[in-house]
């Protein structure tokens, strides 16, 4: 037998030596006699000349050392090794490797979804387009910090004696207790400090060092006994060191940004109760790290946890003896290892975590923000939380979709808080292709008079009265409660039934009975009619008045903006039909230009207006407008005087797009390419924030 070299033997309390069998496709495992003397001659001389502070606690270590002794021939570090008159072989080593590659794989999917559901808690301060902002910061920011905490300590002694498994998943799982109860605060003042852009990565940032941090030791661990990491033998072997642990913690940080990826695409647009309250599901997560941490077997180190404190202590800040023996009396009373300080650390956070959960979430109707809100509802839908709330000291009731925005109307009056919203009606207002009955239908609309317009014949009386309006993006039913009141028949589509509802429930939303709501997309709805009426199997009739708001949270959903949307719409309205799109972006930026110039390559005569004094806005304001287009060229709708009435808000489309814009291809959005609308629309997202928290107070924004 041969043994093998140094670099091949294994950190034990009890030496062993692998022997080579004479058959090249086995190896044998036995004990080497000589080494196990020369261990015990080391135990001697340590016992001949032991410290001060050895002495102190000299019987715990060597009932320590005893315990592991034992364990040593079966375990080294939570490593199993072969039976001593087995054979090993390459499957295995395949085996081995490949369950030290599993478990930091499966460890590193369960961090992504803490991650993600970190997201979820920092949605309602921040909406969705803020948090995915500068991802390769942040994920950097997660691999080099974890890397340097983890480097430090190998300076001075072996990964296998610095790091222990245990002690990482309980990390982990105390940084998931830290996010579950104090995300939203520190989400609320991060944003307060440094806006919507870097608050909620900063946020990111700050609480998944901690569950990052644990899971890259526990891979570290794991990837050393597959690949030894760097020994530190010269000075110069720190910077090779460093960039060693800083490759196996980006390789482990790739799997956690895979993992995040994977579980935005499954839990997006659903509603199981693993998102219904994230800090929930986050403390679940925390437990299961914990219980998997008691599970583990542990390996006595070396040095106990506090020598370790107290001798750094010492060479940093150079104690003297009676110093020195001071602070060991102090740190003599804590607990010897770590495993248990983070055990202790967990039972004030996770009473804490109860208390918020349990005692202080109450359930909806109730009073918060200092008295000044009510929260009539709450609750995860499709498209995020979906809060139904009343200001009291405004006096307006709002609904706002998490993460998209918010839409309400005063509770007194029943009229809308924004003036886009009543400026959508003004679609109904306009005179049709026959201009001999455009007075009587004005005055009809706008007193209550009862003007009746003269008709050839019963006929066209009801199809008169029989005109159709489509509303794509419902939000508290506005619109569709006035088209209603009109007499016309609505036809509703909105992607989340929580929002419907919520409309029926607190907004008064009422409908004729052949009216219609359709639950799902807008674009997929258009899209199948307009493919059903190209193939001659939908004949029916078409919308007078269609009116598209789904601007949310700052951005609007890309693919009811595009040349093809538009165009399948444009066949299922009217010839003198009436679309009323609303849109908010800052005035010359590419996102308001994209949209525009894609809009009217479909529909000729548009004019837009907007909620302010035209005269009042600068170059770059952002602009809230509602844009009213029609294909009827030759008598137009949009001629109507009375439009006339909002002469003072028009926005000349000239101003937002010039000429040159038209040459541009770029800008023209079509279907499978109108991502890059998404990129667009930043500044306007931060500037909607900004805007928001004028509205909403701190303690609103934490309600829910």
């Amino acid at each position: 037998m041969s043994p093998l070299p140094d670099s091949a033997k294994t950190y034990a309390s009890e030496s062993t030596e692998r022997s080579i069998a004479s058959e090249p496709s086995t190896i044998r495992w036995s004990t080497s006699e000589a080494e196990e003397e020369d261990h015990e001659d080391e135990d001697g001389e340590r016992e001949e000349s032991p410290s001060e502070e050895e002495r102190e606690s000299g019987s715990d270590e060597e009932a320590s050392r005893d315990g592991g002794a034992s364990e040593a021939r079966h375990s080294v570090d939570g490593q199993s090794t072969a039976p001593r008159h087995g054979t090993w072989t390459w499957h295995h080593t395949a085996i081995r490797i490949g369950a030290l590659y599993l478990f930091p794989a499966v460890l590193a999917i369960l961090l992504s979804l803490m991650l993600v559901l970190t997201r979820l808690i920092l949605e309602p301060l921040y909406n969705t387009l803020p948090l995915t902002l500068h991802p390769e910061v942040m994920y950097a920011s997660l691999t080099v910090v974890p890397a340097i905490l983890l480097w430090y300590p190998l300076l001075r002694q072996p990964l296998r004696e610095a790091i222990h498994a245990r002690v990482c998943l309980c990390v982990t799982a105390v940084a998931g207790d830290l996010v579950a109860v104090s995300t939203r605060r520190l989400g609320s003042l991060a944003g307060h400090i440094a806006g919507a852009e870097w608050g909620g990565w900063a946020t990111r940032v700050i609480l998944g060092v901690g569950v990052v941090g644990g899971g890259a030791g526990f891979a570290l661990l794991c990837s050393d006994y597959i690949v030894p990491t760097t020994r530190v033998t010269k000075p110069a072997d720190g910077s090779r060191l460093f960039l060693d642990v800083l490759l196996r913690c980006a390789i482990f940080v790739a799997h956690v940004w895979l993992g995040e990826r994977a579980w935005l695409a499954v839990l997006s647009g659903s509603t199981s109760r693993l998102v219904q309250h994230p800090e929930i599901s986050i403390l679940g997560v925390s437990f299961l790290l914990t219980l998997m941490s008691l599970l583990m077997r542990p390996s006595p180190p070396k040095r106990s946890f506090v020598r370790y404190i107290h001798g750094l202590l010492v060479a940093r800040f150079k104690l003297n003896p009676r110093t020195s023996s001071q602070t060991w009396d102090l740190l003599s009373r804590l607990p010897q290892q770590i495993f248990p300080i983070l055990l202790l650390l967990r039972i004030p956070l996770l009473i804490i975590a109860l208390r918020q959960q349990l005692f202080l979430r109450s359930q909806p109707p109730f009073i918060a923000a200092n008295w000044t809100l009510r929260v009539l509802s709450t609750e995860r839908g499709m498209t995020g939380q979906v809060v139904v709330a009343e200001n009291m000291e405004a006096g307006y009731r709002f609904l706002r979709t998490i993460p998209d925005g918010k839409k309400g109307k005063r509770t007194e009056m029943g009229d809308s808080i924004f003036a886009t919203f009543p400026l959508q009606e003004v679609a109904v207002l306009a005179h049709r292709a026959d201009e001999s009955d455009s007075l009587a239908r004005t005055v009809a609309l706008t007193t209550k008079l009862q003007v009746k317009a003269e008709v050839d014949d019963a006929s066209e009386e009801d199809a008169r009265l029989a005109d159709r309006a489509l509303i794509i993006g419902l939000g508290v039913g506005i619109a569709a409660s006035a088209f209603s009141r009109q007499g016309m028949e609505v036809d509703l589509v909105e992607i989340d039934p929580l929002v419907y509802q919520a409309a029926v429930d607190h907004f008064d939303l009422t409908l004729p009975s052949t009216s219609t709501v359709n639950i799902l997309d807008g674009a997929t709805y258009v899209h199948s009619l307009a493919d059903l009426q190209r193939s001659g199997e939908y004949d029916g009739q078409k919308w007078r008045l269609v009116v598209q708001d789904c601007f949310s949270g700052g951005m609007v959903p890309a693919a009811l903006f595009t040349r093809e949307f538009w165009q399948d719409l444009s066949g299922l309205v009217e010839d003198d039909g009436i679309v009323a799109m609303n849109f908010v972006g800052l005035r010359r930026s590419k996102a308001s230009r994209a949209v525009l110039v894609t809009l009217l390559s479909v529909f000729t005569q548009c004019r837009a207006f907007g909620d302010v004094l035209e005269t009042n806005r600068e170059e770059d304001d952002s602009v809230n407008m509602v844009v009213f287009c029609t294909q009827d060229v030759l008598r137009s709708p949009l001629r109507s005087h009375v439009y006339r009435t909002f002469h003072s808000t028009e926005i000349q489309l000239d101003s937002i797009v010039h000429p040159e814009d038209w040459e541009d291809e770029e800008l023209m959005l079509r279907r499978g390419t109108e991502g890059r609308l998404n990129e667009w629309q930043v500044e306007t997202a931060l500037g909607t924030w900004k805007a928001m928290q004028q509205i909403l107070t701190p303690e609103m924004w934490l309600a829910w």
